[in-house]
């Protein structure tokens, strides 16, 4: 989404409006993966990306994959790189730790980045989309696709060292 309009020029309503759109559509996505679901007579809350988590390399690709959706649909919100790479930090530090066997399915339940990730796009669009100089996603976008590389490559050779070493 490339904005045309001078800098400091809140959106049109119509265009506001397409943005609240899409970020509650993003805030059910990552509540949904966050924290759709209460533990009864408790205050914790969970969703299906800690449930995915429970199974062994797949659940953490999937959910992995998952917060990058959201990542993507935030640059084309206009998410600026810094506020991108925020996002990212969240995610990387959800992944990496929730490979460790129960550490990380309990790391899961508390960290909810994919919650983290909304509140920061929720606070970008409250401070209206500054849109300044044209921006590059395209740098977004690479920086998404590498980062999603890596941490995938990394779930790959711990599953190879755990699972393929052992059976040799």
């Amino acid at each position: 989404m490339v904005d045309h309009r001078p800098p400091n020029t809140p959106p049109d309503p119509q265009e506001r409006e397409k943005l609240e759109s899409a970020l509650t559509r993003l805030e059910s996505s990552a509540r949904l993966l966050d924290s759709q679901f209460r533990i009864p007579f408790t205050r914790i809350r969970f969703g299906l990306d800690p449930l995915m988590g429970l199974l062994p390399g797949i659940g953490d690709a999937a959910g992995l994959v998952l917060s990058l959706y959201l990542m993507v649909e935030a640059v084309r919100l206009g998410a600026g790189t810094r506020q991108v790479m925020r996002m990212a930090g969240n995610v990387l530090l959800e992944f990496v730790i929730g490979i460790v066997p129960i550490v990380g399915d309990l790391f899961d339940f508390a960290w909810k980045a994919n919650d983290r990730n909304a509140a920061l796009l929720r606070r970008h669009i409250e401070k209206r989309l500054d849109p300044g100089p044209r921006r590059r996603p395209w740098i977004q976008y690479t920086l998404i696709a590498v980062f999603g590389a890596l941490l995938l490559f990394l779930l790959v050779m711990i599953w190879r060292a755990l699972f393929v070493a052992s059976g040799a």
